[in-house]
């Protein structure tokens, strides 16, 4: 499938010790996920169930222990392959602030990964990042501002931003309105799917929320215990979940029998 970023069996093990002794933990336990070109997933379980560490492996910042990446049919091993991965897959995590650097001004944050990978001449650099702070919805005068001097939502659309210097066609968002008032989610979901719509990207969205996830995701992955216990297509699985860890997620919604596609509080 062109485009696709496929993670194949995928387990990663942590040795933790404790009182003198060493033991393995499991905190992804054969998993496999499958996001296609232009797909919105949305992969929900508690915390510690390991769909952040899935994620981390995904775009490489952790190892798997078994398993395999592949992205556009091809297999992602080196060094160098997995450089030419994060050109196409970029993430976007939980807290806005730390994943800026606090005496970096937000022009400079942007055109790092220009930079980086070799984008563009410097003379041209200024211009793209004013043209993706106005994508999302930031005026380009942002630019010279430090983290400090914006908003818990002005910082996450920095993010996003960032994120989307490279023209990347999948994009992984771990948690990314989960820290933000009520209004302000609104504001960045609407973006997101704008941003979406309009790029043509595909989306892994990792939240707690499942009534974020109704809303935005047309399939749902649920992890229980480093496991995929159940998948499948958003209206099917909240309607009809087959698995009691799911049934147990969606109990906790307030009023979830009255949860329409468009509710998002």
């Amino acid at each position: 499938m062109s485009g696709a970023l496929v993670a194949d069996r995928i387990t990663k093990t942590f040795a933790v010790s404790r009182g003198g002794t060493t033991r393995e933990l499991r905190a992804v336990n054969d998993v496999s996920l499958a996001v296609a070109p232009g797909e919105i997933v949305g992969l929900v379980g508690e915390s510690g169930c390991g769909k952040t560490t899935l994620s981390r492996i995904m775009i490489g910042i952790e190892t798997a222990t078994a398993g395999a990446i592949t992205y556009d049919g091809r297999p992602v091993r080196t060094r160098a392959e997995w450089r030419a991965l994060r050109r196409s897959v970029q993430s976007v995590f939980q807290d806005p602030f730390t994943a800026l650097c606090p005496t970096m001004r937000i022009g400079d944050a942007l055109a790092e990964p220009l930079a980086i990978h070799g984008i563009c001449p410097p003379a041209e650099r200024k211009e793209r990042v004013s043209r993706m702070l106005e994508m999302v919805g930031l005026h380009p005068d942002m630019a010279r501002r430090l983290p400090n001097q914006l908003s818990g939502g002005q910082r996450q659309r920095v993010n996003l931003a960032r994120a989307l210097m490279l023209e990347p066609k999948v994009l992984i968002c771990d948690e990314i309105v989960s820290g933000l008032d009520v209004s302000v989610q609104a504001q960045v979901l609407a973006l997101l799917i704008a941003l979406q719509e309009g790029l043509g990207l595909s989306l892994v969205f990792i939240s707690h929320d499942l009534r974020v996830v109704r809303y935005l995701c047309t399939r749902v992955v649920v992890m229980y215990m480093g496991e995929v216990v159940e998948q499948g297509d958003v209206e099917a699985v909240f309607d009809h979940p087959q698995h009691a860890y799911t049934r147990s997620l969606l109990a906790a919604i307030p009023d979830h029998s009255r949860l329409s596609a468009g509710a998002t509080t």
